[in-house]
């Protein structure tokens, strides 16, 4: 299983995610493209050694381009407006996540990888 990495240093977005509060995931760029249809585990970094926390799997992607369209989803993705990760200019990707899955409090640590890695053989 691919992991895909997700940054937590300053807000709990992993945790939210596997647990299914957050079902957006939101990129400047299209580096989840490659998993839409797959599951995938969830690596928090920013806080330590990276860990999988769970898995989701990404069911769509779309594209915003301005601070309307993102607000609107602003209750899924849970980026506030003074947050690092809100939209800017560029606009941002929306990645649709569905199915989480909190591994129980287990928490599996993970080598290196900058957006993907390799999880498999913590994940089986």
């Amino acid at each position: 299983m691919i992991g895909i990495n997700v940054n937590s240093k300053h807000h709990a977005f992993a945790d939210m995610i596997v647990r299914g509060i957050k079902t957006i995931e939101t990129r400047e760029c299209m580096s989840l493209h490659p998993y839409i249809g797959k599951r995938v585990a969830i690596v928090e970094t920013g806080k330590g050694k990276a860990k999988v926390l769970g898995s989701v799997t990404i069911t769509g992607c779309e594209w915003v381009g301005n601070t309307i369209e993102f607000d609107a989803y602003a209750d899924r993705h849970k980026v506030e407006k003074d947050n690092e990760y809100y939209i800017s200019s560029k606009g941002k990707y929306l990645y649709f996540l569905a199915d989480a899955e909190q591994y129980d409090g287990l928490e599996f640590i993970v080598g290196k990888g900058i957006v993907a890695r390799n999880v498999e053989e913590v994940t089986q």
